[in-house]
């Protein structure tokens, strides 16, 4: 119903992915941009510091000088790769779209005013609470009319099932999350004898 694999959930029930639940303004995805390009820029800021300042140190050693810039240009892609790759991340945001716990914990955790990630049943429930069943039956047919593939469509009539029997049962979205556990009694639980 939320369009998230049965692995994706199990991550983000174990506490081992985020989950984003609330739409971001454009404005909010260029701030975060911006903020996370400006740290970019310290750090190879920093980088190139000290890569002159270890030169200067050793510039009589070529072998040394060599290897100081090998470590530069080695840390200064790595740099490179992962501002890329937390800008694809950024871009791709969306109700639904899942980091991992570093990510949010390095990355994300500072920008929680402004993106709004929850992890755990609660996020689920958050999410489930946001369906609303009548729209989302009338997008599903619109989808399954213009999709092609037969395994799409097995999964579109599946949806749609589930879908229509919430509506016509009454029966919200969110109350498939369990907030009570009702527990048996200790004197009607069965009993085994051990050894």
């Amino acid at each position: 119903m939320l369009g998230i694999s049965a692995n994706e959930i199990d991550k983000i029930l174990s506490f081992v992915k985020y989950i984003m639940v609330q739409k971001v303004d454009k404005d909010f995805e260029k701030k975060i941009k911006n903020s996370i390009k400006e740290d970019f820029d310290i750090k190879i800021k920093e980088l190139e510091s000290l890569y002159k300042e270890e030169s200067e140190k050793e510039k009589n050693n070529q072998k040394k000088q060599k290897e100081i810039e090998k470590l530069f240009n080695e840390n200064k892609d790595s740099l490179e790769k992962e501002f890329n790759r937390i800008k694809s991340i950024i871009s791709d945001l969306d109700v639904g779209s899942t980091i991992f716990e570093n990510d949010f914990r390095n990355i994300f955790s500072r920008f929680s005013n402004l993106i709004v990630f929850q992890s755990g049943p609660e996020s689920l429930l958050r999410m489930l609470q946001n369906v609303d069943v009548e729209k989302d039956i009338k997008k599903t047919i619109e989808i399954f009319k213009n999709t092609k593939s037969e395994e799409q469509k097995k999964k579109l009539i599946a949806l749609i099932k589930l879908l229509i029997n919430l509506h016509v049962s009454g029966v919200k979205p969110e109350n498939m999350v369990i907030r009570k556990l009702p527990v048996i009694p200790p004197d009607l639980r069965p009993v085994v004898q051990l050894e």
